[in-house]
């Protein structure tokens, strides 16, 4: 494994939880990031519906997860804190739910930390800088240990966080390090962007994407459903398997004519 390098918030480059951020809410962090999320909306107007479906489906993962009997959880790359985040679903079912958050960027970790302190919920969850390239030392970490109960199934999720880790980086070694680290009777729930099933046109408009983030902090790689489904080894696919991040479990129908649909895979697996 490689060593973590702490990153600070870079004003020059976008980072990803930045532009998450601005997808999902609108807000801008810096004209930076506002200049560079109106270059991204140019080719790819989908970005904020895209944004919607990812962390919709992390809300119903995270309810379908406490409804098996999940009360802990880790969010890696959870971004900054925005509305509907993994603490505040387990803990409308369950006022006992337990969440560590991880993220790579020292802004967002620092933001979500003072979220939590107005809140009064550091006790039940803690936000920790760490890599999901370096999986040790955010399973070890002393805040993970506090709060996550490694002799009893936790909920993983690492949602739209793959797209970031290049191929360099052995992220299916990563996964398989995380698996077996997990407790049986986990569930772990992931998101990807794939261009699989767009559009010729589509097609075009992620590949203009991914060559602009080519110019933030955190380049892109779009994989196959193949790809992704690999992630998956070791685990049991939760019904319905690998589909469009608004079709999993939906509470409502999903809009088949939604152009961001397919560029986006979703699925939940379970440790056996």
């Amino acid at each position: 494994m490689t060593d973590f390098e702490s990153r600070e918030g870079d004003a020059v480059r976008p980072s990803a939880a930045r532009m998450y951020h601005y997808y999902l809410s609108g807000e801008a962090v810096s004209e930076t990031d506002k200049a560079f999320g109106e270059r991204v909306f140019r080719v790819y107007p989908y970005a904020d519906t895209w944004a919607r479906h990812n962390r919709e489906f992390l809300q119903r993962s995270v309810r379908y997860m406490v409804g098996q009997g999940i009360r802990q959880f880790l969010d890696i790359g959870a971004g900054l804190p925005t509305a509907g985040s993994t603490h505040e679903v387990s803990r409308s079912m369950d006022r006992g739910a337990r969440v560590v958050y991880v993220d790579n960027d020292t802004e967002a970790v620092d933001l979500a930390h003072e979220a939590l302190l107005e809140e009064n919920a550091l006790g039940a969850t803690a936000a920790v800088e760490a890599d999901l390239r370096v999986p040790e030392l955010i399973l070890d970490h002393a805040d993970t240990r506090r709060l996550i109960d490694f002799e009893e199934p936790l909920g993983l999720l690492i949602v739209s966080v793959w797209p970031f880790v290049p191929d360099s980086d052995r992220p299916y070694d990563l996964m398989a390090y995380l698996r077996n680290r997990l407790p049986s009777g986990s569930f772990v729930a992931m998101s990807h962007v794939s261009a699989d099933d767009a559009s010729a046109e589509l097609k075009e408009r992620i590949a203009a994407v991914a060559d602009l983030y080519k110019e933030t902090s955190d380049p892109v790689t779009v994989r196959s459903r193949d790809d992704f489904a690999a992630f998956y080894d070791g685990l049991e696919l939760v019904e319905p398997g690998i589909v469009y991040a608004p079709d999993w479990r939906p509470e409502q129908q999903a809009d088949p004519r939604d152009p961001a649909r397919p560029c986006n895979f979703a699925a939940v697996g379970y440790k056996p």
